[in-house]
């Protein structure tokens, strides 16, 4: 039995002393400022952990901003890529389009004229500087 060795009766009584009691500090004396404070140790703890967060803020902002140049390097560098990919694009059915023109074109002239066209054109170009027409003369010329 376990209430056996110390007597049923006397083990409530002296329980219900124990809890009634008024608890007291340990060292005898009242709570105050000083006794409650966690010192110059909780000091020290509080300003470690600030700085540690502190830092740490800093160090985020700084990755955050590197993350996002680098989103913002890869987006410029994607649409270099896609207006290079246009260009090379437009400029493959510009010559497509050229190479066209050629096949449809078997009656050109070699200056790149058509056959049909009014006036017909030297590809050497004027031989004679001297010569020019009477509209690119001025007034006071004496050929006129």
């Amino acid at each position: 039995m376990i209430g056996a060795g110390l007597g049923g009766a006397g083990v409530l009584p002296a329980l219900g002393a124990v809890l009634q009691a008024a608890p007291s500090p340990s060292d005898g004396e009242e709570f105050n400022s000083v006794t409650v404070s966690p010192g110059l140790p909780g000091f020290f703890a509080t300003f470690v952990l600030a700085v540690v967060v502190v830092l740490l803020l800093i160090d985020m902002t700084r990755r955050v901003r590197r993350v996002q140049a680098r989103a913002r390097v890869e987006e410029r560098q994607a649409q270099l890529e896609r207006e290079e990919a246009e260009a090379a694009e437009r400029e493959q059915a510009g010559l497509e389009d050229d190479e066209r023109e050629r096949a449809e074109g078997a009656d050109a002239l070699p200056g790149g004229e058509s056959a049909d066209s009014a006036e017909p054109t030297d590809p050497a170009g004027p031989s004679d500087p001297s010569a020019s027409s009477d509209d690119d003369a001025p007034e006071d010329d004496e050929r006129r």
